[in-house]
């Protein structure tokens, strides 16, 4: 596909924002920098339960019951991502940003996969609450993950059902007014509430839920044709995005 680029000598250069949503999802996953398989081969990821006693034994005495560890095991393809673009030396000289741009839409298509195959992994969620979104709805979802430490928990809904949250009267009277000044979504029992474009439902989760394994971070190769002065530039990664922990996430189901 040929660019379209600006011939003149003084330009104001903007790339197009071209991601579906800002909220940069790395944040809300466990990220493991360990992968070691390339693209295509299967990585098994293993979620290990113990069962088992503590049992309060006296002198001499040994205990009655045995633990034992069970897993299941889940297969994952490695994927090899990539985003690319032309550009000619002509191209270069009519509009030196046509480099910069290309690079940042193809780092941004890049992303936008990435944040889809997180929600992806959401949406395996096996615990949820029904009900609309409301702070009531929050509150049950929050319990239903039963963590003691909720410094971790957070809350990701679908941008357009900012609104709803926002009107609700639990919610309203719980920030005592605020919401109706500062028009932040906020916190509920303070846990952070982040709204995002690709979400497709609400989700109380932790980091734990969702682990993303990366062979490296986001590379770029490039490689040149001298005869036609075609230069192209790839944008790639390899990663697996994965739920590794359902107990830690939980779906407002009837959002």
């Amino acid at each position: 596909m040929a660019n379209t680029v600006y011939d003149n000598k003084i330009i104001e250069a903007k790339a197009q924002d071209l991601l579906t949503t800002s909220i940069n999802t790395r944040n809300l996953m466990t990220v493991d920098n360990t992968l070691a398989e390339t693209a295509g081969m299967t990585k098994t990821i293993n979620v290990y339960t113990y069962t088992g006693t503590a049992e309060e034994l006296a002198n001499g005495e040994g205990n009655t019951t045995r633990g034992a560890i069970s897993f299941k095991g889940t297969d994952y393809t490695v994927k090899r991502v990539q985003a690319n673009f032309d550009y000619t030396d002509d191209d270069f000289m009519k509009d030196h940003t046509v480099v910069d741009n290309g690079v940042a839409g193809a780092t941004a298509i890049l992303k936008n996969k990435m944040n889809a195959d997180f929600f992806a992994e959401c949406a395996k969620a096996s615990l949820s609450v029904p009900g609309a979104l409301s702070y009531d709805t929050i509150v049950d979802a929050i319990s239903e993950l039963n963590v003691e430490d909720e410094s971790k928990v957070f809350v990701v809904i679908p941008n357009d059902q900012k609104a709803l949250l926002r009107k609700d009267p639990d919610y309203v009277a719980a920030r005592m007014g605020d919401v109706v000044y500062t028009g932040q979504v906020g916190t509920v029992c303070g846990i952070p509430v982040i709204a995002s474009k690709a979400a497709d439902a609400p989700y109380v989760m932790t980091p734990d839920a969702v682990k993303l394994f990366l062979k490296k971070d986001i590379g770029v190769g490039q490689e040149r044709d001298e005869d036609t002065t075609v230069n192209s530039v790839y944008i790639r990664a390899y990663y697996i995005a994965a739920l590794t922990d359902a107990t830690k996430i939980c779906k407002i189901a009837n959002a």
